[in-house]
């Protein structure tokens, strides 16, 4: 488990999430732009609540492993949110290729020269 601390305050995640919540934080200044997001956590008395945050590119996390006898939230969801939201921000798209030819059989180019005053 890792205790993640944001804003003046913390909660305790599993390592899974807590790292893939960082790893969003890094891509999200790609692209400029914020997401809230929702992520299971522990109460301090071991009970399981859902935390709310406000991601952007300024976020500052602080994430530290603690040691605890409460049962791990159940985390799979949002961990293969944030790993996805993570993989679409960071990956290029590649640019695509239009070539357009002109028949060099014709007067008009099929019109161009017409229709754009060429």
């Amino acid at each position: 488990m890792k205790r993640v601390s944001y804003c003046g305050r913390s909660f305790l995640t599993t390592d899974g999430a807590a790292d893939a919540l960082l790893q969003l934080a890094v891509a999200l200044p790609v692209c400029n732009s914020s997401e809230l997001l929702e992520l299971p956590a522990l109460t301090d008395d071991g009970h399981t609540m859902l935390v709310q945050l406000v991601v952007g590119p300024t976020s500052e996390f602080l994430s530290v492993p603690e040691k605890t006898r409460a049962k791990d939230p159940d985390t799979a969801d949002a961990v293969a949110y944030l790993r996805e939201r993570t993989r679409v921000l960071t990956t290029r798209a590649e640019p695509a290729y239009a070539y357009a030819y002109a028949d060099a059989g014709t007067q008009s180019n099929n019109g161009w020269d017409d229709l754009y005053g060429l």
